[in-house]
This record gives C-alpha cells, sequence and structure tokens, in this order.
C-alpha cells in the first residue's frame, strides 16, 4: 500500500511539473540570427519574445557561449560568456534583461550587436530567455521549481574575413549484408566559420548510368571541428567497375539568406564483385 502512494505522489509530481512547464512556456519569433557585419560596424535588431499562456510570466535574459557537441549531429553545449575562443558575447549589448510578459502578451527585445575592426571569421553566442514559476509546495518540505528557457542563437560573420572550406578524406565503403551497402568519410571543417553540410552520392557505371544514389548525414560544424560522414544504400549492385560521385553543399544555412555557398565535388573509382562485395575503392579526386 505504502508503494502504491508513492506511485501516486510521483505521478502527481509529474503532472504537476509538466502543468507548470506548460504555462511557463516562451515562444521566439526567431530562434537563429545569422549576421554578416562590416569590421567596426554596428548592427541593430529586434526578438519577439511571446507568452502563450494565460498566466503572466516573468522573465530573465542573458548571454551564454556555445559549441556543437562531439556528435555534430546539430545538438549543442552551453558555456557562460566568454568562456570560448569563438565568443561574440562581448558583442552583443540588449534591452531590457528582466521583464514581465502578460497572458498571451508579446515583449520586444532590442539587440546590439558591435564587431570589432580586427574581428575575423565567425563568432557564436546565445541569448537565453528564462521564466521561472516559483516553487509549488507539495507537503512539507517538498516542492518544485519550474524553469523554462529558450534560446536565440547568434551566429556573426565579420563581412570579408570569413572562409568556408572543408577537406574530406578516408573513404570507406563496405557490404554490412546482403543488398546494404555503406558508405563513411570524415569531414573536417578547415576554414574560420561555422559549415552546415548535405552530402549527396551516386555510384555512375562506364555509360553514365546511375546504379546507386542516397544522402550523407548532415554535419554542424564550427572552425577544426570534424565528423562523420555516413550514407547507406539498400539495394544490390551489379558486378562491374564504377565512379563514386560524392558532392558536399557547404552552406545549407546561408541559403535562407539567398545567398550562395561553395560545393565539394569529389570522385573515386570502385569495383564491385559478382556477390556485391567491394573489391577496390580508389583515391578521392
Amino acid at each position: 500500500m505504502l508503494r502504491y502512494k508513492r506511485v501516486l505522489f510521483f505521478c502527481f509530481i509529474l503532472f504537476l511539473f509538466f502543468s507548470l512547464a506548460e504555462a511557463a512556456t516562451l515562444r521566439l519569433n526567431q530562434t537563429k540570427i545569422r549576421l554578416i557585419i562590416l569590421p567596426g560596424e554596428t548592427k541593430t535588431g529586434v526578438i519577439e519574445v511571446d507568452n502563450p499562456s494565460s498566466e503572466e510570466v516573468n522573465v530573465k535574459a542573458y548571454l551564454e557561449d556555445w559549441k556543437y557537441s562531439l556528435n555534430q549531429d546539430g545538438t549543442k553545449e552551453f558555456f557562460p560568456p566568454h568562456t570560448l575562443p569563438l565568443s561574440c558575447s562581448g558583442w552583443i549589448s540588449f534591452s531590457p534583461s528582466e521583464f514581465s510578459i502578460p497572458p498571451f502578451g508579446r515583449r520586444s527585445i532590442e539587440y546590439t550587436v558591435n564587431v570589432p575592426k580586427e574581428a575575423k571569421g565567425g563568432h557564436y553566442a546565445v541569448l537565453f530567455f528564462e521564466s521561472l514559476l516559483g516553487k509549488s509546495d507539495l507537503k512539507e518540505n517538498v516542492g518544485i521549481n519550474v524553469i523554462v528557457r529558450i534560446g536565440a542563437l547568434f551566429y556573426i560573420e565579420p563581412e570579408g574575413t570569413t572562409i568556408r572550406k572543408a577537406e574530406i578524406e578516408n573513404l570507406s565503403i563496405e557490404k554490412e549484408e546482403r543488398d546494404k551497402t555503406k558508405i563513411t568519410l570524415d569531414f573536417k571543417n578547415s576554414g574560420n566559420v561555422d559549415i552546415t553540410t548535405k552530402g549527396t552520392f551516386h555510384i555512375i557505371d562506364r555509360e553514365g548510368i546511375i546504379h546507386a544514389r542516397g544522402d550523407f548525414n548532415d554535419v554542424y560544424t564550427l572552425p577544426q571541428d570534424s565528423a562523420r560522414l555516413v550514407a547507406i544504400w539498400k539495394g544490390s549492385i551489379p558486378e562491374g567497375r564504377y565512379d563514386l560521385v560524392i558532392t558536399l553543399d557547404l552552406g545549407k544555412d546561408l541559403k535562407e539568406l539567398g545567398i550562395g555557398a561553395p560545393v565539394i565535388t569529389r570522385e573515386a573509382e570502385i569495383e564491385i564483385g559478382k556477390n556485391g562485395e567491394v573489391l577496390r575503392i580508389g583515391k578521392l579526386k
């Protein structure tokens, strides 16, 4: 009976937690801000913060640094401001830093970005908006603090100083099982600005007929980050010699700004055996 009561109490805590979290939700009109600014120049903007709940929320805003996690899948790690070498936390000012939003209301936050004259390459920060619902007492000495935060990521590029390039190497092609082939590559961001890449592969015979095609996983990198590109082809490839053509778009995120970006195309000769095994992999060219 005691165990049953504990389970009910735990479920009640979870229900209350999610109810409070829903009430504390914030929404931003933009969660990613990419700005290209001349060194020594300033740019201003506005972030709209919405309160979609039926209760007033108190909000605190503050800056932090961020970088991509080691798996390079877009997840991020956050650090105190001015911690990371590519931080631009010190370039950003904003107002107000504390405010209230009425039920179903909206508040405008003005920000200013001042890029130092000597700045080069991409720099990054995040402006967090945090709402706190006070402790809700469940019984003596037991309570829950619900903190909800959402961030606007800043990508700042000093105009004319960025280098967007990458290296790919260590091509591997393996037949994992019947009618399933795995293609892997090592990717390195060798420039000085973030790169989100979208990649494809085509396996083409000498007459130009495509026998396999597909996509690599998207990878998210900051300068000097390395990542693993992986693609899977589910299907048979007849015995023969082929050209493997790999294409990587280095500016997936720039398309939303209408800006072109470099595209890497590499080729390698491969040979497939009668049972679909990979007999030979040439060098990437």
